[in-house]
């Protein structure tokens, strides 16, 4: 059991004071008598070395780790029971004598002088000095309250301040008003985030260089407020123009070049009546599905334009030959001076003697190999006939015997024959 008097302990110095230009030391005197149970005084006749623990709390007897605000311990030489230390020039406590480790509670995580261990009025000392035995010692109770010393209560009104030593922690809400703030020292990074309102921007203080690219849209635009001495020349774009926004009224005469014109884009509801002229009719483009039918009247054929490639087999008529125009030069050699009345009969036939096409005609198979093609009404006098070969793999198709009832043919190949061949024909003979 120990028991310590304390002669004289004095608060020093805080971090942040100053005694005119000389920086005040980062500890606290502190000296005391400690005396053994039985009385004696510890270090009699012969000093000896002892641990000692500091410790300053924010409470006079509870021993949680929330009440402690530093600790430290260091060895101090104790003679005839008289000691003394500068608290703040030891080490943080090992080791855990309060059941908990109290290592970021000294130096170098905290110091003696650090502003929250002496945040409050009420701190209270607790010194615990090693007996010399393995026994846990423990604190010397009670503990003692720091008090000020006279001169101390001065330390109120701070006569000077070092440079840097305000903190924010130290300033008062709203403590800094336009008055302390110098010209030009509330700089962008000084600037919260949506900090400045519109109440604090002056009127035509937003120039265009304060408004970054793409940043002006069309919710921050009044309603007819973008006029067109706004609007740089070719600016407008046809990204910026709605769909079917360019009304007629927006478009300057003549301004619809043929070049603005899709193709197929004009249709017939867009064309006024009588607007399309022979100016506007690109040559050779007018087809024959482009013509009504009956359209092209004579009136509307060039002289001498009408060709022989453009008149249909069969459409000229008596009725349409002039009387005695048509002369000698119009004529070509061995003419028919007359009309013969001709009788057709055609046909097609397999290698079976299957017919496959045509009638008014038989067929039946010959010795030698070969088709009979008999006319089911005879000619007057023998016909005039025309065989082909189904097929073009070399045979010649042949026609013999012919007379005005009836014909042979037969294929042949390399002139040897004959052959049953399907083939096609025609007569033709008078009736």
């Amino acid at each position: 059991m120990k028991r310590i008097v304390s002669l004289l302990a004095s608060l020093c110095l805080l971090q942040s004071a100053h005694a005119q230009t000389t920086a005040v030391p980062d500890f606290l005197s502190y000296q005391g008598r400690a005396l053994n149970a039985d009385g004696t005084a510890i270090g009699a006749g012969t000093p000896v070395n002892r641990t000692i623990t500091f410790r300053v709390w924010d409470h006079p007897s509870n021993g949680l780790t929330a009440n402690l605000l530093y600790s430290e311990q260091q060895v101090v030489t104790i003679a005839n029971g008289e000691f003394s230390a500068l608290i703040g020039a030891g080490a943080a406590t090992t080791g855990t004598p309060l059941g908990y480790s109290e290592s970021t509670k000294g130096v170098p995580t905290v110091k003696i002088s650090t502003p929250s261990v002496f945040g409050a009025a009420t701190r209270y000392l607790g010194v615990t000095i090693d007996d010399g035995t393995a026994a846990v010692d423990n604190e010397i109770s009670p503990r003692q309250q720091f008090v000020t010393s006279s001169y101390a209560f001065r330390a109120k009104v701070a006569e000077s301040v070092d440079a840097n030593a305000i903190s924010s922690a130290m300033l008062a809400t709203g403590a800094v008003g336009s008055t302390q703030l110098a010209a030009a020292s509330v700089t962008n990074a000084k600037l919260g985030t949506d900090a400045v309102l519109t109440t604090n921007i002056g009127n035509l203080n937003i120039t265009t260089a304060k408004i970054a690219d793409l940043n002006v849209t069309t919710d921050k635009i009044a309603d007819a407020s973008v006029t067109t001495a706004k609007i740089a020349d070719a600016n407008v774009t046809t990204a910026k123009i709605a769909d079917l926004n360019v009304t007629t009224a927006k478009l300057a005469d003549a301004s619809v070049t043929g070049i603005k014109i899709a193709s197929a884009t004009i249709a017939a509801g867009n064309l006024a009546a009588g607007a399309v002229t022979s100016t506007g009719i690109l040559d050779g483009s007018i087809a024959t599905a482009d013509m009504a039918a009956g359209a092209v009247t004579g009136a509307k054929i060039a002289t001498d334009t009408v060709v022989a490639g453009n008149i249909a087999a069969g459409a000229v008529g008596a009725s349409e030959i002039a009387d005695g125009s048509v002369t000698g030069a119009d004529l070509g050699t061995n003419t028919a001076t007359t009309v013969e009345n001709l009788r057709i009969v055609r046909g097609t036939i397999s290698t079976d003697g299957t017919i496959t096409a045509g009638s008014g005609f038989s067929v039946s198979l010959t010795v030698p190999n070969g088709l009979l093609v008999s006319f089911n009404t005879p000619f007057s006098s023998a016909p005039s006939v025309v065989v082909s070969p189904l097929t073009t793999d070399g045979w010649v198709q042949g026609v013999t015997g012919i007379t005005s009832s009836s014909f042979f043919s037969g294929g042949s190949l390399s002139g040897i024959g004959a052959f049953r061949r399907g083939f096609t024909f025609i007569a033709i003979g008078p009736r």
